[in-house]
């Protein structure tokens, strides 16, 4: 099962990033301000990586667990992961250093990726096979 985790773990990150490449190509054609707009983006895709680790990290964890005590960690995982989306948006929001709307569509890239996982699969595979 680890195997696979981190089959998918890796899928899910190597999606996260080639959508911030094509989104930070999509900055730059947008006029503005393309260092906030960039900083936010990298920010947001950041925080993505660092909350599909910290959710794969989780279930790793919980499946040691009985059914009660499983169902509270995730929880303290799930809030954990709530807590920092929050700081970071505040932070950024407070401090004026980045475009929040990049921010926003940076950490979008965790849904995106999840979402493409199974397709995105199935294209590395692919490419591993042709080469």
């Amino acid at each position: 099962m680890s195997k696979t985790d981190n089959t998918v773990l890796k899928d899910m990150v190597i999606t996260m990033l080639l959508y911030g490449i094509i989104a930070q190509i999509v900055c730059l054609i947008i006029p503005g301000d393309h260092l906030r707009m960039t900083a936010g983006l990298w920010i947001g895709v950041a925080a993505g990586v660092f909350m599909v680790i910290h959710m794969k990290n989780s279930l790793d964890e919980a499946v040691l667990y009985g059914e009660q005590e499983a169902q509270r960690y995730m929880q303290k995982s799930y809030a954990i992961r709530y807590l920092v989306v929050v700081v970071v948006f505040i932070a950024v929001s407070w401090l004026r250093i980045v475009n929040v709307l990049t921010l926003f569509a940076g950490i979008m890239s965790l849904k995106l990726a999840a979402y493409l996982q199974p397709i995105m699969h199935k294209l590395f595979a692919k490419f591993k096979k042709s080469k």
